[in-house]
């Protein structure tokens, strides 16, 4: 089953490239329900259903341009380029590893949990879905560089 998902879901994302801009995911923010004031009625009140327990908040993805990528990565942030090996060999940023968007699920334990991850792709479509990825998977310091590979800084 999770190999069936897995297979799904990098054919999903191959089929939906890199060439549109990514989508911004709208972060809601839930309030839990304020407390009423309870009245010692005459006759006991039926069992109250039980509240569903609160969910954590989840982590949420942030875009970085360039400049702020590579300032993150000489702090110590790892960059991962998800291109495919036939895209990375036209070039690469500077200290970055490969792991192409189709094998984040077999690899997902090359990904530290301990720092700053930052996602780049092409153009910037495929990182944000292995942002998503990474965030529903735990991660929660996940960085999508905007502008994929096609922005990044010529020298």
């Amino acid at each position: 089953m999770k190999k069936m998902f897995g297979l799904l879901f990098g054919m999903a994302l191959v089929a939906a490239g890199c060439n549109e801009t990514p989508k911004q995911e709208a972060v809601v923010e839930q309030k839990a329900p304020a407390a009423v004031a309870a009245v010692a009625p005459a006759t006991p009140a039926p069992a109250a259903e039980a509240a569903p327990a609160a969910e954590a908040p989840k982590a949420t993805i942030t875009n970085v341009d360039w400049d702020k990528a590579l300032e993150m990565s000489k702090a110590g942030a790892v960059l991962i380029d998800v291109r495919t090996p036939a895209e990375v060999a036209e070039g690469m940023a500077p200290g970055a590893i490969n792991i192409p968007l189709q094998e984040i699920e077999q690899r997902l334990s090359e990904f530290p949990k301990d720092k700053d991850l930052l996602i780049y792709c092409r153009s910037g479509k495929r990182s944000m879905a292995a942002s998503n990825f990474l965030i529903e998977n735990g991660y929660e310091k996940v960085f999508n560089v905007v502008g994929g590979f096609l922005a990044f800084p010529k020298q």
